[in-house]
């Protein structure tokens, strides 16, 4: 598959499925959340698709291969413009520049919709993750040490750091 064959749409409630399958290959590695279950629709919708949320999929031929979404990170009107990006690409999918085109088609979607900063809440273990923010302009504003323990998998039990990443927009004001 070339980077050309992907394109990035709005989700609809028949990618459910899919979005779930891709969500839980990342929960599978215990390095993409704290979260313990996929997302279902109702949750995705209401994490990425309600008020200021912004959600995209990236997909070849008919098939989902990553979803992406931006969810405000305050309802504070001094935080208007801040969203919180999260990104998550198919087991099958990983390593092809599909993170990379949803991520830079999320940035870009994030600007139209008068967003001026990202952040993202990385732990430090997901090196890709980290590689393809930084690859696209965010850079780690620090570390939370210990800032949440994992309900899950292998690493049940275990306190996580998690990197906190930004990225500013050169467009929104």
């Amino acid at each position: 598959m070339a980077l050309t064959d992907i394109s990035t749409r709005r989700p609809k409630q028949s990618d459910a499925c899919e979005i779930a399958l891709i969500d839980a290959d990342g929960l599978a590695t215990g390095h993409a959340t704290f979260r313990e279950t996929p997302h279902d629709w109702n949750s995705f919708s209401a994490s990425f698709l309600t008020g200021r949320g912004l959600a995209l999929v990236a997909e070849d031929s008919d098939t989902l291969a990553a979803w992406g979404g931006i969810s405000p990170t305050s309802t504070r009107q001094v935080y208007e413009g801040v969203g919180e990006v999260s990104i998550y690409v198919s087991a099958t999918r990983q390593n092809c520049g599909v993170g990379r085109r949803l991520l830079e088609d999320l940035a870009l979607a994030s600007e139209c919709a008068g967003y001026w900063t990202l952040v993202a809440q990385i732990f430090p273990e997901n090196e890709a993750s980290l590689s393809l923010h930084r690859a696209l302009g965010f850079t780690t504003v620090g570390t939370r040490t210990k800032l949440g323990k994992m309900t899950y998998g292998p690493l049940e039990g275990c306190w996580r750091d998690v990197m906190m990443l930004e990225r500013r927009s050169e467009v929104v004001s």
